[in-house]
């Protein structure tokens, strides 16, 4: 499901942050990790590591995402043989196959699968762990908490429900009770305490997501379950049958219902009430529940369907009807417009094609529109790609996020005799985001000679009025 067109949709905004990231140098990576992204900074070494041998085209930075939601598929099938019994498991593992939200996040260059995958083999390990302590195994485990951390830090919320599964075990177990308990803290704690740097750091840079992640309003909560599955009617099948069944289980096996009940519901209600302290009510940052609802769902499914014959008859009915229902959002995940995004590939192909020597390029309005344009033109050799003006190269901060503006806009646009202004807010005047003294130089030097519209980005030509 996740490589059916993973290379055709153009990046998107926060790819292209983790294409810039990973083309660094590590020593420049360090540097840009300092000022924005640090919890993010073992994702971008790993992309580091993988564009070096694979290339950064757009399927092989989406590459990883699509393995590590199949990986989070497997486990999620061994979960589920470890919870119920060998057919639950393989139920859960393909229905994860069907939620748009999982194809959504194993397309992108962004470390949310991978967080999916880390969550769901940390609870194996730890079921492993607590099944048959030893040392071996709370190290396993104790890697996978770390991996969480590594992937996306606010998966570690899914630590309140392995404290679920510790002390049921504990309390089930009064032989093993001291090692079960002495092995989890020393296994957590320690990864804890590995992953604390990202924590501490992350914390004084939480700045950058709490400016653009809007308000927990009531209609917000209301539509959360369907912004995580990314289909209203595949959020309220899992839903639906999800609770039906912890409420089933809950009569039955209250430990499982417990563990997969707290994985499941205590992180959204925990994003919920701390948000104005950390800003992580935001669905895609709440992917690593949902394989926790696909478990419960299958777990539904299996005890609809006693034999094996009607088992795979209401599996092979439930993922048609799944792909049926989502089917609008599958083929929108997989288009340009499921982030409402620029024109990006388009712009640049268009500048690209008209582009002289002589020429120069300048933005306005969205900050980093440079870096979708500059990933549009990367493989062109570096004296063929359209100059960029306006920008101060002098500071060697070329590693930066925030490319600075030239200070003497006369002396950063001699010799071009033509500019290409590439405005990510086409409604007003032409010239009306830049800033005042790149306005000025603008309007006395050049005359507006054509202008070409392109999804939420305009591009204006202006030239010399000598060469007018």
């Amino acid at each position: 499901m996740t490589l059916i067109g993973i290379g055709e949709r153009q990046l998107w905004r926060d790819e292209h942050a983790t294409w810039w990231a990973s083309s660094l140098s590590l020593p420049d990576l360090r540097r840009l990790a300092e000022t924005v992204d640090f919890v993010l900074l073992p994702y971008y070494v790993l992309m580091h590591g993988w564009t070096a041998v694979f290339g950064d085209s757009a399927t092989a930075l989406r590459l990883p995402s699509a393995l590590c939601m199949a990986g989070a598929a497997g486990l999620t099938a061994l979960v589920g043989r470890r919870l119920f019994d060998a057919t639950a498991g393989l139920f859960a593992g393909l229905l994860l196959a069907a939620v748009p939200a999982v194809t959504r996040y194993g397309q992108e260059a962004r470390p949310y699968a991978m967080a999916v995958l880390a969550s769901v083999a940390a609870i194996l390990l730890l079921l492993r762990a607590l099944e048959r302590p030893s040392a071996w195994r709370w190290l396993g485990y104790g890697i996978a908490v770390a991996w969480i951390a590594g992937s996306h830090i606010v998966a570690l919320m899914a630590l309140a429900a392995h404290l679920v599964a510790v002390l049921a075990a504990a309390r089930a177990d009064r032989e093993r009770r001291r090692r079960i308990l002495i092995g989890w803290a020393a296994a957590a704690g320690s990864a804890l305490l590995v992953s604390a740097p990202l924590a501490l750091v992350g914390r004084r840079q939480s700045g950058q997501i709490s400016s653009w992640i809007p308000d927990p309003t009531w209609e917000r909560v209301q539509q959360m379950p369907t912004e995580v599955f990314m289909s209203a009617a595949v959020a309220g099948f899992f839903l639906v049958l999800g609770l039906a069944a912890l409420a089933g289980l809950a009569f039955g096996a209250r430990d499982t219902a417990a563990l997969l009940a707290t994985w499941a519901l205590l992180p959204p209600v925990l994003a919920y009430y701390t948000f104005h302290e950390f800003s992580f009510f935001y669905p895609r940052y709440l992917l690593f529940t949902v394989p926790a609802w696909v478990l419960v769902t299958a777990y539904a499914l299996r005890r609809l369907t006693g034999e094996r014959r009607a088992g795979a008859a209401v599996l092979a009915a439930t993922l048609a009807g799944l792909t049926f229902v989502s089917w609008s959002e599958q083929v929108r995940i997989r288009g340009d417009r499921i982030q409402d995004e620029f024109a990006f590939r388009a712009a640049a192909a268009f500048i690209r094609a008209g582009e002289r020597p002589g020429d120069a390029v300048v933005f306005t309005g969205y900050r980093y529109t440079y870096r979708g344009l500059r990933y549009e033109w990367r493989d062109l050799p570096p004296d063929r790609r359209p100059r960029e003006a306006l920008i101060d190269r002098s500071r060697g901060r070329s590693w930066s996020w925030r490319q600075r503006a030239c200070p003497d806009p006369a002396a950063c646009l001699a010799g071009t005799t033509r500019i290409w202004l590439v405005s990510t807010d086409p409604r007003g005047p032409s010239l009306s985001m830049l800033p005042p003294d790149q306005r000025t130089v603008i309007e006395a030097r050049y005359d507006v000679v054509g202008q070409t519209g392109f999804r939420r980005i305009r591009v204006t030509e202006l030239r010399e009025k000598s060469a007018t």
